[in-house]
């Protein structure tokens, strides 16, 4: 990222492959995130090649269609998509290769099922709170 007047400008090679990284990772076609955008396919594509300056609303659209933080977008190392997760035990520690469209099939559904993992707990313990009245 370089400044320039006081604004931030972002680099638009490494968000373009994020935003191609997370689309495949969920499984979308670049036709599918461009309709919810409201562009063309041909006009998106160029945003995940970096041919375009991507835009905070942009990267907004594409987060909420893809179901993910639009922050991991803009901060994610290509390589390091799967964050650190302090005081968690089921922490991805380190980097995972996203060269195989398998792999990152595998991948995502580990993610969504430590996250339903995650909520189901949350529920059971919600039910054994004693309750106040």
């Amino acid at each position: 990222m370089e400044e320039q007047d006081g604004f931030t400008v972002l680099e638009n090679k490494t968000i373009g492959r994020n935003l191609a990284l997370f689309r495949k990772l969920r499984d979308k076609k670049a036709m599918e995130v461009a309709d919810y955008v409201g562009i063309g396919e041909a006009a998106y594509t160029k945003y995940e090649r970096g041919e375009s300056k991507i835009t905070v609303d942009i990267i907004q659209k594409v987060a909420e269609y893809l179901a993910i933080d639009p922050l991991q977008i803009v901060s994610v190392s290509p390589n390091h998509f799967v964050e650190n997760v302090s005081n968690s035990p089921f922490a991805i520690h380190g980097s995972v290769q996203t060269s195989n469209e398998e792999l990152n099939r595998v991948m995502l559904r580990l993610m969504e099922s430590v996250v339903s993992v995650n909520e189901r707990l949350i529920t059971l313990l919600e039910e054994k709170k004693p309750k106040k009245y």
